[in-house]
This record gives C-alpha cells, structure tokens and sequence, in this order.
C-alpha cells in the first residue's frame, strides 16, 4: 500500500510517500503500525498524526481496502 506523507511526515521521511506491506485484513492499526516499522523516524509523530482512507479521517478499528488512498497526517499550525 502507497501512503501519501505531509508536512512534518514528508519532512521527518525525506519523500511525499512510502509503500508498506500489510497483511489483509488491513485496519488503521495495522497501516500505522507497518508505517512505524517501514520509517522508524516516523514513530515520534504517530501518536499525534491522523490517518486518512479515501479522504477520511478514521479511528484504529476501521477496515481498509486493498485500494484505498492512503495519507498521514501530522498536527498543523496555522493563524
């Protein structure tokens, strides 16, 4: 599965996405833990980042298809 990477994500990786390996059945849990095995350096944002399937927020439990879009989402500033 691709996921796409923004702002501190993209920055922390050095690229805008990285492919992880999951086995299905696949649920925001286990896509965040693939992501923080794939890209350590990731691991310090996890706990304040939000994953987003097909353009939506989604909690730990949700089930994600085999084609989804995929992005994490790191905590924003702005004014």
């Amino acid at each position: 599965m691709t996921v796409l990477l923004f702002a501190a994500a993209r920055q922390a990786v050095g690229s805008d996405c990285l492919s992880i390996q999951v086995p299905a059945p696949v649920t925001a849990s286990t896509a965040l833990n693939a992501i923080a095995t794939t890209c350590p350096e990731l691991r310090p944002l996890l706990p304040s980042c939000r994953l987003v399937v097909n353009h939506q927020y989604v909690d730990a439990s949700t089930p994600i298809p085999a084609d989804a879009e995929l992005a994490l989402i790191p905590p924003v500033s702005g004014g």
